[in-house]
C-alpha cells in the first residue's frame, strides 16, 4: 500500500464518521505519519488522524454511538462499545480492521474525539514528516 492510500483511507474514514455526527470538529492531530511494523517485518508508515469537539448530553451520545457504529460497520469494521463504570460512564465505541487498523470514537459529555489509525503501508517515515 502507497501512504497516499493509507493517509487517505483514515482521513476519509475519520471525516464521514464525523460528518455523520454533526457538528463543528477542530483538528487535535494529524495525519501525522508514525513508524509502524509491515507484514514481512520491516518499518513501514502509519498515519493517525483525530478530530474533536464539544460533547453532547442527554441521549445524544448513545444515539450518536448508535450512528458511528452503523457507518463502521457497513465498512466492515468489527466494533464494540465500551462504558465506564463510573455513576456518570464514559461511553463509545472502538473498531478494528476495514479500511484502517483502528478507529475510536469517545463520546463523553465534556467532549467528543474520533481517532484512526491507518494500516501500515510502504514508505518512509522521515521522509513523509519532511513532506508534511
Amino acid at each position: 500500500m502507497k501512504p497516499s492510500d493509507a493517509k487517505k483511507s483514515v482521513v476519509d474514514l475519520v471525516k464521514e464518521s464525523t460528518d455523520a455526527v454533526g457538528g463543528e470538529w477542530t483538528l487535535y492531530r494529524g495525519p501525522s505519519a508514525e513508524v509502524c511494523e509491515q507484514p514481512g517485518g520491516g518499518e513501514g508508515a502509519r498515519f493517525v488522524y483525530i478530530l474533536e469537539r464539544a460533547g453532547a448530553d442527554g441521549a445524544a451520545p448513545a444515539a450518536d454511538i448508535r450512528t458511528v457504529e452503523d457507518l463502521w460497520k457497513s465498512k466492515g469494521i468489527t466494533t464494540e462499545r465500551f462504558e465506564s463504570g463510573s455513576a456518570d460512564p464514559l461511553t463509545g465505541i472502538n473498531g478494528v480492521d476495514g479500511p484502517v487498523t483502528s478507529v475510536g470514537f469517545n463520546a463523553y459529555p465534556q467532549g467528543y474525539t474520533i481517532s484512526g489509525v491507518s494500516k501500515c503501508s510502504d514508505g518512509d517515515v522521515a521522509e513523509l514528516r519532511q513532506a508534511e
